[in-house]
């Protein structure tokens, strides 16, 4: 796929797999959770056949690594069973101490050296670490990451290795409570928070708690047990979803809004989606129709054989906004609220320009998810006449999402490439959709189709949007409700 300058194509979709799932458990977990047998294969590329040593085996001609502190929670059994066979060379591992300057972003290729258990030696060295980051011009984030794996694959203690990367200003301390606890799990976050909040002032109690909170979520979210869309995303990307070819995540290096701004050109259709206002607080029942659709979107559309997804001007596609860490997580609990939350505020504001407060108000309150379709590669075409086709999901029952998804992911015929009949093509064939019926016995249940409408153009086309406003103003007062009702 051809993409513009701002655009990086960061690889097929991998679809969710319950092996890839455990897979991203143990990478995780090896950070410092399940013992010193998962430990020393972990984050930050230490030996993988480093052995456990017996306490009482001699090995004077052996490297040893310091036995891992309480926290880990040592399985007695793991040193008896250890063989001094299997124990490496003292050549074999580099020397020690850690060099002066740092070795960490020095020579990533180096051999990995790991740090001193002694907190002394330990503080010192980190301070190298992040004095070399900063004197390479390495980001704060990218050299966190590195330090935080590198110090849990070392078999430091969390409250530690937190007190290091304070002390040797690394990075913000509610940036290093965030990324411990999210690398460390639970048991890593009561030690991370004591420790920061004992090196900080009261003041910044709540909010180092906060980050504690977040780095909790974050581990939750990468090890594949994250109860939905997320809003801890630092790396946002775009997921095509096409209905010839197969999934493509595109990512950008210039800023969010061109995700959704500048979409990759040549597709007959645009269709975005966006998630309803809190997404993660909403009922049940409308959390449910998210997931079920967002299920949908990634089981039957795009289901080519691999190849890359050429745009075509005869097809339709989806454009999910999602978190480029979580790839290969199920499709709803890889969507980026924060960024979709944008993507429906900036169509508000478009919509009530253009004089649609009714339609505005309905996306601002409604529960969604919503689907925008247009023929532009771009959320918020510029031109006044721009065709649109907007879907309020709220309130549909899941049984009838897959004659939603199916309406819209269908092939383009060449006679209505670009053209607006290509949207009236999928508003006919939402007609089909089973309209919801009022649960209000005092209410006139309808047929009518008042939750999807056609945006643009002029004459019979406004006319047309005018009586699709008047429908949603009477069914808005016939519920007495709010449109999200």
């Amino acid at each position: 796929m051809e993409t513009p300058l701002h655009h990086t194509p960061t690889g097929s979709v991998r679809r969710p797999r319950r092996i890839r799932a455990a897979a991203r458990v143990r990478v995780v977990a090896a950070c410092g959770l399940l013992g010193i047998a998962v430990s020393l294969t972990g984050c930050a590329g230490v030996r993988p056949d480093l052995p456990v040593v017996a306490e009482s085996t001699p090995t004077p001609d052996a490297a040893r690594v310091t036995a891992p502190p309480r926290w880990q929670g040592l399985d007695d059994t793991l040193g008896s069973e250890a063989r001094p066979g299997e124990l490496l060379p003292a050549d074999s591992l580099p020397a020690e101490p850690r060099p002066a300057d740092g070795v960490l972003f020095n020579d990533p290729g180096a051999p990995p050296v790991l740090f001193s258990q002694d907190p002394v030696i330990l503080r010192a060295e980190v301070a190298a670490e992040c004095l070399s980051a900063r004197s390479m011009s390495i980001s704060t984030r990218e050299g966190l990451d590195a330090l935080v794996s590198s110090l849990y694959s070392s078999v430091i203690d969390p409250a530690e290795g937190t007190e290091a990367l304070i002390l040797g200003k690394c990075a913000p301390t509610t940036d290093i409570v965030r990324e411990m606890v999210a690398k460390g799990g639970e048991q890593a976050s009561a030690p991370v928070a004591e420790r920061a909040r004992a090196l900080s002032s009261a003041q910044a109690r709540r909010a180092i708690e906060t980050a504690a909170a977040d780095g909790l979520t974050r581990h939750l979210e990468l090890t594949g047990s994250g109860s939905g869309p997320t809003r801890l995303a630092r790396d946002h990307a775009m997921v095509y979803f096409p209905s010839a070819g197969s999934a493509v995540r595109i990512g950008t290096s210039n800023g969010v809004d061109r995700l959704y701004g500048r979409a990759v050109p040549g597709f007959g259709v645009y269709t975005f989606v966006m998630v309803g206002p809190n997404v993660e607080h909403l009922p049940q029942t409308d959390q449910a129709r998210h997931r079920e659709l967002f299920r949908l979107v990634e089981t039957y559309a795009a289901v080519g054989d691999g190849a890359d997804a050429v745009p075509r001007p005869d097809a339709h596609v989806f454009l999910i906004p999602v978190d480029a860490e979580l790839d290969g997580m199920p499709l709803f609990n890889q969507v980026a609220a924060d960024l979709s939350d944008r993507m429906r505020g900036k169509l508000i504001e478009d919509l009530r320009g253009r004089g649609e407060a009714g339609l505005a108000a309905r996306l601002q309150k409604g529960s969604g998810p919503f689907l925008v379709a247009g023929l532009e590669p771009d959320l918020l075409p510029g031109g006044a006449g721009a065709y649109r086709l907007v879907a309020d999901l709220s309130g549909l029952g899941i049984e009838h999402l897959y004659a939603v998804v199916d309406a819209f992911d269908r092939g383009i015929g060449p006679e209505l490439g670009g053209r607006p009949e290509s949207l009236g093509a999928i508003r006919d064939r939402l007609r089909d959709v089973r309209a919801r019926q009022s649960g209000n016995a005092e209410t006139v249940a309808t047929t009518e189709s008042v939750w999807f409408f056609m945006l643009g153009g002029t004459d019979d086309s406004a006319a047309a949007t005018a009586i699709g406003r008047l429908m949603l103003g009477v069914a808005d007062l016939l519920t007495n409700e709010p449109p999200s009702a």
